[in-house]
């Protein structure tokens, strides 16, 4: 996979700025509220939660403050989870798939075992 220029650029950045500059690319944004492919109401770069009114109209404001706050939370729920040292691109990513996947699921995953195991590689787990 090509990495986009504009995340290239970002490489500089702190973790967060840059899972936040992969979620604004690759997520998608959208001001109304929808149904995700899990039927889970949604709205902005994916964004999810008991505080979304469903016939609101969102603004680019509200999506940025929601993407903020949500990575905090992840960078909050997924940093003690990691037991090895990886780089901030690395961080930056686990913290997209994290976003993506909830860190719940992020936390069962056989990326996060495979990761603490030092496999890099993803060779199979027996």
């Amino acid at each position: 996979m090509k990495i986009p220029k504009k995340i290239l650029m970002a490489t500089g950045g702190s973790a967060l700025f840059l899972a936040s500059t992969m979620i604004t690319h690759f997520e998608g944004l959208k001001f109304k509220p929808y149904f995700d492919g899990g039927g889970v109401l949604s709205v902005c770069y994916g964004h999810t939660g008991k505080d979304i009114v469903r016939n609101r109209m969102y603004t680019q404001e509200d999506c940025d403050k929601w993407l903020n706050d949500d990575l905090k939370a992840v960078k909050r729920y997924v940093d003690p989870l990691i037991k090895v040292n990886i780089n901030t691109l690395t961080q930056a990513a686990l913290y997209s798939f994290a976003y993506n996947v909830g860190v719940g699921n992020f936390a069962k995953s056989t990326l996060l075992k495979k990761l603490n195991n030092n496999d890099r590689k993803g060779h199979v787990m027996r």
